[in-house]
């Protein structure tokens, strides 16, 4: 089975604007009480979820300037020399039991959150 960004996450991706290509969805039943997750390409589900590569696929290169995306076991970001030349890290750590597509799209939430990308109206 592909993993694939948890409900939580594929809301707040689709309250950020995040809307990727994708055959996996959220649907809600019994009135917003029980999800399910499932595979189909009806395009019909309330949040699409999404898999590390499409996830990966979204993130830019690079923010600024000096910083470059990195992808390792247990975590997702940027790594970057900062004005006092201190060396930062702009990212996600993979929690306990989170799947890496969850990782990544934390991340994406973050940056967005920090205006640092944006995909309203893209």
């Amino acid at each position: 089975m592909t993993k694939t960004t948890n409900y939580e996450i594929s809301k707040k991706l689709a309250e950020i604007g995040f809307n990727q290509q994708t055959d996996f969805y959220w649907y809600c039943y019994d009135d917003g009480k029980g999800v399910r997750h499932i595979a189909d390409a009806d395009g019909k589900g309330n949040f699409k979820s999404y898999d590390l590569e499409t996830l990966f696929d979204a993130l830019p290169e690079t923010i600024r300037n000096n910083e470059e995306l990195n992808l390792k076991k247990n975590e997702i970001g940027y790594f970057f020399w900062d004005s006092d030349e201190i060396f930062c890290f702009l990212g996600a750590h993979k929690q306990k039991n989170e799947s890496l597509a969850d990782t990544a799209g934390r991340l994406i939430i973050l940056l967005e959150s920090k205006n640092l990308i944006s995909f309203k109206n893209a």
